[in-house]
């Protein structure tokens, strides 16, 4: 079974970033505690809707951050399960 990380956790881990931009102050917040393991490798992150709500940002701020998340590497899409926390080059 995967591991998850519930949104209120993520909203506590990643606290007041910056948000000038904001998607760009969540996903560098993100790969901070995705980097050093506070959010542990392969866990399945919020969805966008529940992150949005827990953190009171729009929609298209997280579908931006987890965008970020996944071209750095940080991150993959699994179609049908969700946004999986990984390292760049494994």
């Amino acid at each position: 079974m995967a591991r998850t990380v519930s949104a209120a956790r993520v909203a506590t881990l990643v606290g007041d970033f910056d948000r000038s931009p904001a998607y760009a102050g969540l996903a560098d917040a993100l790969v901070l505690v995705i980097g050093d393991g506070r959010i542990a490798l392969d866990t399945r992150l919020p969805s966008e809707r529940e992150l949005t709500e827990a953190l009171g940002v729009s929609r298209t701020t997280v579908t931006r951050a987890y965008a970020e998340l996944r071209e750095a590497g940080y991150a993959e899409a699994r179609r049908g399960a969700g946004t999986f926390t990984r390292v760049p080059g494994g």
